[in-house]
């Protein structure tokens, strides 16, 4: 839409030169020759539009510019470098040498450039407006202004879907790939740890509950998990009942006392309201890199050796190739 309404503007210039640069009877810079069909298709765009001439000074401004920026386009007039005009939309009357939050330095890199991607400003009010650029013949341009905030919205909200579980809010199984895959790319040699967790007992919670207090147990087992993250560590739901982490600075032993910790984190009663508390355990397998794997498949796969181990043997397990339970002296505080 925006490359459309670019064109037409770039077409309405084109066809009237003089026209754009005529002055209009309101002080508004569109003057007596520009035809009052003219102003009105200008004025009827649904983005706002400006066009400057070649020394960067406001010729025309369109209706929905002042829609767009309320009282801020009062004190816009032609004239203006454009600059000031950005001044003024953005924060009010500013000294003409100011740029706030380097609109007019971007706009100048896309112009020498020649592309028209957009530059995005965000108001005082929240909102968030897309400008882009459009050269015209003889050194001036035009500029069209969007209100791109619920467009900018929704695709963030789209973003967080893709990567998250909408039950727990944990990042998925496809996310913390990412990580992962980025943790072991590292070359200086810090080790991280992934921990691979299987509920006990969460089956019969659905069973004899139903499903909706499974899910709210699942909700409060995400949270506790959340509470014991350090800044460099995630956490991500693969599905059911299975859960993952990533501890992203972990030698083994630290990795294993964590785990420990962890599984009595989430043993702990669960209040969902049942009349009763309800407990579910924790089977965790750890492996750690570089020391075990340093592919993320392998990793996962010695990750998960280990919790088989652990739902046998009844406590977190370090990999190795005899799957022996390692130290436990850890030097991690303990989950929250």
């Amino acid at each position: 839409m925006t490359a459309r309404v670019g064109r037409a503007a770039m077409k309405l210039a084109r066809r009237y030169p003089r026209a754009v640069r005529g002055r209009r009877q309101d002080g508004l810079g569109r003057g007596r020759t520009l035809g009052p069909g003219l102003v009105r298709a200008l004025d009827s765009l649904p983005h706002g539009l400006c066009v400057f001439d070649a020394a960067d000074r406001l010729l025309f401004m369109s209706d929905g510019f002042r829609r767009l920026f309320g009282s801020a386009a009062n004190r816009i007039r032609p004239g203006l470098h454009a600059r000031e005009v950005d001044a003024a939309s953005a924060a009010g009357p500013l000294p003409s040498d100011r740029d706030p939050n380097g609109l007019w330095a971007a706009c100048r890199r896309l112009r020498a450039r020649g592309t028209t991607d957009a530059v995005v400003q965000t108001l005082p009010d929240g909102r968030q407006i897309a400008r882009t650029l459009h050269p015209q013949a003889g050194g001036g341009w035009t500029a069209l202004w969007e209100d791109v905030t619920e467009r900018r919205r929704t695709d963030s909200l789209l973003r967080y879907m893709a990567h998250h579980d909408p039950l727990t809010g944990l990042p998925n199984r496809y996310l913390f790939a990412a990580r992962l895959d980025r943790a072991l790319a590292r070359r200086d040699g810090v080790p991280c740890a992934l921990l691979s967790i299987d509920l006990d007992g969460f089956k019969p919670v659905n069973d004899r509950h139903g499903h909706a207090m499974g899910d709210a147990l699942l909700r409060q087992l995400a949270e506790r998990l959340r509470e014991a993250l350090g800044a460099a560590d995630i956490a991500a739901r693969l599905g059911g009942d299975e859960f993952t982490i990533l501890l992203g600075d972990a030698a083994p032993a630290p990795a294993l006392g964590f785990a420990l910790h962890l599984q009595a984190r989430l043993a702990a009663p669960y209040d969902l309201g049942a009349g009763s508390p309800i407990r579910v355990g924790a089977a965790i397998g750890v492996a750690c890199a570089p020391l075990h794997a340093t592919r993320a498949q392998a990793l996962a796969e010695r990750a998960d050796a280990a919790m088989y181990t652990a739902k046998r043997l009844g406590h977190p397990c370090l990999w190795d190739e005899a799957l022996i339970l390692g130290p436990t002296d850890t030097g991690r505080g303990a989950p929250a």
